[in-house]
Parts: structure tokens; C-alpha cells; sequence
């Protein structure tokens, strides 16, 4: 036992020594050679991308991995700032704010932990293993294609369209596409044993799915956002044969072209928010069954409904932080699940629709319209709660507590709406999360 954790130091040790030395040769290198600042960024980007692809060959342990991605993300932190000269040279050079390389090292961690399968539904959970292509696919594309477009995008780009308080290039997108779906393609050919007809549109959905993410992504979220979207798409679409992979195809094609059609003449910051939220949504709808869009839905509606009925003006970006608690929601019940090996969809679909009444008690004017969400997010909550588990005994007490839970958020909101937060999003998040998670013994069965 003290051999196998002193092998396991040693490999831990090892990993945040070559970050380190990483950090401070790009930082000495950017100085002497004058490099573009992104040019160093993607330099760091690509070595400690490249190296953890080993990662599945060097720790056979998930401990191991979150103690390096932690003690990675102490790095750098200290590289954003008390060492920020000798190791933060190659990282921190760009203008833009980023929190790119902090949510690598999550990605990275929850990869590993989740790259044998996943458990979110029930209904989705008996499918055969895929080995190690869920965990080297995703970082493969974040490493290599994220660093191709931003160099081309950067240095060649001229169609540029604004994402947040930035912008980024058409050239750069298609770049990434084209190298995603080359890399797809040689990976599914080697690590799994789909057919080549599956191969070529698996990796052509790969492809366009992982430019969209990198497309709508902003501040670094790309790191979180490319990786675990399409451990979810390739995943869930590894095995649907032919016929299925097509229809898929043909759909993602379809609404991809749709969502540029309505967006073309769009403010920066409305199709900014279009991709990202239809982005969101089909990753929640392929992770966790298409029925599962609707309580957030109602949510994301709820808030635009209150905003037209206000009429008031929003604070730059409020929507796409919304997005973010959306995804942030949507995350924990994935890590819930796959901690308990529990089905969490009771507890996702409470939290949304909290939500939609906490959103409604903080900006509604009227008593009536308040009532009139908390009605509406509650019918929505249980068609999984209710009917679809047969109104047996437990969905029934389940759906009048979740009630329960419901009110105490629109009551939460209207309790910040007499502290006056701009911006409660994130408190009322994580009281939504609460609610659902405290419920968890009264989860009705599937």
C-alpha cells in the first residue's frame, strides 16, 4: 500500500512539475523570442493538452487525476498572480478575460472520472462500454482544433461576429470544424468498432456540434463547454447505427442552418444568446432525454416574458448568465447521478421549475402573474413526475412537495426583489438546486 502511494506521489508530483516548467518555458520563450501573446496561450494550450491524453495510460486511479487537475489549478491561480511574471507570461499576455486554463483542469478531471459511461436516466443508462475514445476524443479536439482556430482566426480572420463583450472570426469556426472532423474521423476508425459509414457521420456531427460550442463560447468556456458536449453527443450516438446517425445528422443540419437564418440580422448579443442557449438545449436533450427541455424552458421563458412585461433595461450579458445557472443546474444533477448511480430526473425537472417561479417572484408586477408561473411550472415538472411514472402513490406525493418547493422560490424571489439584486441568478441557482436535492428520498422510482 505505501509503494502504490508513493508511486501515485510520484506520478502526481511529476504531472505539476512539467505544468510548472510548461508555464515557465512558454513565459521565458514569449519574452525572448517577442511571440504573439496568443501564440503563447495555444504553446501552454497544446503541451498540457497533448500530455493528458496520456493520462488514461499513466494513472489508473480517479483520485490521482483530481489531486493533479487541483494542484494544476493552484498553479494556476498562482500564475494568474503572485507569480505572475515567471509563469504567467504565456497565459496572461492576451487582453481578453479568460478563465480558460482553471476550467481545463475541471474538464480533465471530470473526463477522466466519467470516461467509462455515464448515468443520468434510467432509460438511457444500458449501453455497452466504449473504453478510452470518451476521454481522448473530446481533449484531442479541445487541444488541437481549438488552438488551429484561434491562431487562424486571430491571424487570417476577417468575418468576425461579436460573442459577449468580443468577437470571433467565421474563418476561425471553420477551421475548427474541418480539423475536428478530420481527427473524428481517424479516432472512431481506431478506438471503436462502428462501421465506416457510422464513422464518417459520427464524426461529421462531431465536427459541427464541437465548432457550434466553440462558436457560442466565451471568457474560456470553451475548456468546459467543447469537452463534456461532446462526451455527451458521442456517447449517447456512438451505437445508433446508420439510420440513425443520418436522422441525427439531418436534424443538427437543418436547425443549424435555421438558427443562422434567424440570427442574420440579429444585435451580437441576441445571437450570441441564441446559440448559446439551442446549443444548451440539445445537450440536455440528448443527456437526458428530449422531454427534459421543457422545465427549462419554461424557465428561460419566464425570464423573457418578465423582462417584456417590465419593459425595463437588462444588464449587459443577463441572459447569457442565466445560461450559465442553467448549465451549472443541469451539471450537478449529471455529477449527482453519477456519484449515487441514482436517476435525477425528478430532482432536475423540481429545480427548473423553482426556478422559473423564483425568476417570476423577483420581476413579475402583478400577484396574478406570479401565480400564474408557479401553475405553469408545476404542470410542466410533472409530466416526468406525474404521469410519466403511471400517478403511482410516490409520484403523486412527490409532485404536491415539489409544489411545496416551488412557492418557497417564488417567495425567495420576491424576498430579493426587496434587497434589490440586478442579478440574482446565481442565488437563486443554488436555492434551486437545494430544493431538489433535499427532496431526493421522495424520488418516485422511473
Amino acid at each position: 500500500m505505501n509503494d502504490a502511494l508513493l508511486i501515485s506521489g510520484a506520478k502526481i508530483a511529476g504531472s505539476v512539475v512539467l505544468l510548472a516548467l510548461v508555464l515557465w518555458g512558454v513565459s521565458k520563450l514569449a519574452k525572448i523570442a517577442k511571440l504573439d501573446p496568443e501564440i503563447g496561450r495555444k504553446l501552454v494550450h497544446i503541451s498540457l493538452g497533448l500530455y493528458c491524453l496520456t493520462f488514461p495510460y499513466v494513472f489508473g486511479a480517479v483520485w490521482e487525476v483530481v489531486a493533479t487537475c487541483a494542484l494544476a489549478v493552484v498553479v494556476f491561480l498562482l500564475a494568474r498572480g503572485a507569480m505572475r511574471q515567471s509563469l504567467g507570461g504565456g497565459l496572461h499576455a492576451v487582453k481578453r478575460v479568460s478563465y480558460g486554463e482553471l476550467l481545463f483542469a475541471v474538464s480533465v478531471a471530470l473526463l477522466f472520472w466519467l470516461k467509462d459511461g455515464h448515468f443520468v436516466s434510467l432509460a438511457l443508462h444500458h449501453k455497452p462500454p466504449v473504453g478510452p475514445v470518451l476521454y481522448i476524443l473530446p481533449i484531442l479536439i479541445l487541444t488541437l482544433c481549438d488552438a488551429a482556430s484561434a491562431v487562424v482566426g486571430s491571424r487570417y480572420g476577417k468575418q468576425k461576429f461579436q460573442i459577449e463583450e468580443g468577437s470571433k472570426t467565421v474563418e476561425g469556426v471553420v477551421v475548427f470544424a474541418v480539423t475536428a472532423w478530420l481527427l473524428s474521423l481517424i479516432v472512431i476508425l481506431l478506438m471503436t468498432d462502428i462501421g465506416r459509414s457510422e464513422a464518417v457521420l459520427l464524426a461529421f456531427i462531431v465536427a459541427a456540434f464541437g465548432a457550434l460550442l466553440e462558436a457560442a463560447s466565451w471568457r474560456g468556456l470553451d475548456n468546459l463547454f467543447i469537452p463534456l458536449g461532446l462526451y455527451f453527443l458521442i456517447s449517447n450516438l456512438l451505437y445508433l447505427g446508420v439510420v440513425g446517425l443520418s436522422g441525427i445528422a439531418g436534424l443538427f443540419f437543418i436547425a443549424l442552418m435555421l438558427l443562422l437564418y434567424v440570427t442574420r440580422n440579429r444585435p451580437g448579443e441576441e445571437r450570441h444568446f441564441l446559440a448559446v442557449g439551442s446549443t444548451l438545449f440539445f445537450c440536455i436533450a440528448i443527456f437526458a432525454e428530449p422531454p427534459s427541455i421543457i422545465t427549462p424552458a419554461v424557465a428561460v421563458g419566464t425570464y423573457f416574458i418578465a423582462d417584456a412585461v417590465r419593459h425595463g433595461e437588462r444588464p449587459p450579458f443577463d441572459a447569457l448568465n442565466l445560461l450559465i445557472v442553467v448549465l451549472a443546474v443541469a451539471m450537478f444533477y449529471f455529477v449527482v447521478s453519477n456519484v449515487t448511480l441514482r436517476d435525477t430526473i425528478f430532482g432536475f425537472n423540481l429545480s427548473f421549475a423553482a426556478l422559473a417561479a423564483g425568476i417570476s417572484g423577483r420581476f413579475a408586477k402583478q400577484l396574478w402573474r406570479c401565480i400564474a408561473v408557479v401553475v405553469v411550472a408545476w404542470a410542466a415538472m410533472s409530466i416526468r413526475t406525474f404521469w410519466a411514472v403511471g400517478q403511482s402513490d410516490a409520484g403523486v406525493v412527490f409532485t404536491l412537495v415539489g409544489l411545496g418547493g416551488i412557492v418557497l422560490l417564488a417567495l425567495a424571489g420576491w424576498a430579493l426583489r426587496r434587497r434589490d439584486y440586478d442579478r440574482p441568478w446565481m442565488m437563486l441557482g443554488a436555492l434551486s438546486m437545494i430544493v431538489g436535492l433535499i427532496t431526493m428520498p421522495m424520488w418516485p422510482p422511473p
